[in-house]
């Protein structure tokens, strides 16, 4: 949690600083240092960059301002989360924005001033967040367990819709890879073993018979959703190194009637994309005509302007940026630039992570291209479960218009 790590925050205002620490620990956050020199704060940073979570910096500073100090992080690979609290103007936020990408760091929005505890707030569960897909104390499931998942078929696909805000359906459904062994009553998510899995080798095996489960359950989400509706499946940059990966992947889906038309694979943003087998492999995933995605995307590694180069179809928006965007300028510019790109380049463009009704308000009013997934639209569930989820959703949507 981050409440065990540490927190820097850094403003040439000493006022703001003690309002800032007053704010974090009635909060609960007690291991924050406030400092009013960026200069003194990016020295005592860079000697043990791994120690600190999160950084919280204002723009407008004198002896280094807050550009200064996103490009110093940016040399230094910081990889924890960042934030920016400035009373600038849209257009100064908005290249802060692309600046942070350029430098790959792991934003998380910006709090304008005065401010307030809700947009503090937001800031910190964005890096609760971030800081919760780096855990490090999950307990994990063992070689020997995961072994006897793969030879007693405990794999489950687990499915959370993509809904199209013009038409209102579901234009694709994500398939999640879930473990349930005999007598327990909840899935094991992937936080206990994928990791694990790719540890011991036997990721490609568990995706294969996820894989297999998801062509079988292809049929019954046609008869739901309908016939245009296309299969989402993970894939890691590790799995992008292997030569045949494409050959593999066509062949099992072609067996069993399915065209790459009908499958968007999901690239995780995990580790950064740059490898020249992972390139071929992207290309000739395209080439094939599989859909592909760039998953997770704003979690640091891939930039903006890269999407120009990288044969994406899709390219999904972490839920970092989504949460609380209708009142965070930062999270603002990056998604107005993505949106920008993906109309240029005629990639479809996800917004996961959608929680809140004015996340969703927002988005649905100031983009009309965007297709929405999220606890809020539909968690994800059993195929069993998807029949009843969608003739509600329906119901809802037919009473509004």
């Amino acid at each position: 949690m981050l409440k065990d790590k540490q927190i820097v925050v850094i403003d040439d205002s000493r006022a703001i600083l003690l309002l800032l620490q007053s704010m974090l620990d009635k909060l609960g956050y007690h291991q924050v240092t406030c400092v009013d020199s960026a200069q003194k704060a990016m020295s005592v940073i860079a000697r043990h960059p791994e120690r600190y979570a999160l950084i919280l910096t204002d723009l407008n500073m004198p002896d280094m301002d807050g550009i200064q100090v996103l490009r110093r992080l940016g040399e230094i690979a910081f990889k924890g989360a960042v934030g920016i609290i400035s009373e600038m103007e849209p257009r100064i936020i908005t290249l802060a924005a692309e600046i942070a990408q350029s430098h790959r760091l792991r934003m998380i929005g910006c709090a304008p001033k005065p401010l307030q505890p809700d947009d503090l707030n937001g800031l910190l569960v964005k890096a609760e967040e971030l800081v919760g897909q780096d855990r490090t104390n999950r307990q994990e499931l063992s070689e020997t367990e995961l072994l006897e998942v793969i030879e007693r078929h405990w794999i489950l696909p687990y499915f959370q819709p993509k809904v199209n805000m013009v038409t209102n359906k579901v234009d694709s459904v994500e398939v999640l890879m879930r473990i349930r062994r005999p007598g327990e009553v909840n899935a094991i998510t992937p936080w206990r073993f994928i990791d694990a899995a790719q540890q011991y080798q036997l990721l490609d095996t568990m995706t294969f018979q996820l894989i297999g489960k998801a062509i079988q359950a292809f049929p019954g989400l046609k008869k739901i959703f309908g016939e245009q509706v296309k299969l989402g499946i993970n894939l890691s940059p590790h799995q992008l190194e292997r030569e045949d990966l494409v050959d593999v992947l066509e062949r099992q889906f072609k067996g069993h009637g399915l065209m790459p038309e009908q499958i968007v694979l999901e690239i995780t943003e995990e580790r950064a994309l740059r490898s020249t087998a992972q390139m071929e492999t992207l290309n000739r995933m395209r080439m094939r005509g599989f859909g592909v995605s760039l998953d997770d995307f704003g979690t640091g590694f891939t930039n903006i302007n890269q999407l120009r180069t990288l044969p994406f179809s899709e390219v999904k928006i972490d839920r970092s940026l989504i949460i609380n965007i209708h009142r965070d300028a930062f999270c603002q510019a990056v998604v107005h630039s993505l949106a920008d790109i993906a109309r240029q380049l005629d990639v479809t463009l996800v917004a996961e992570g959608i929680e809140q009704i004015e996340e969703l308000n927002y988005l649905m009013h100031a983009y009309d291209r965007m297709v929405i997934q999220g606890y809020l639209v539909c968690r994800p569930r059993p195929m069993e479960a998807l029949a009843a989820w969608y003739a509600s959703w329906t119901k809802q949507f037919t009473k509004s218009r």
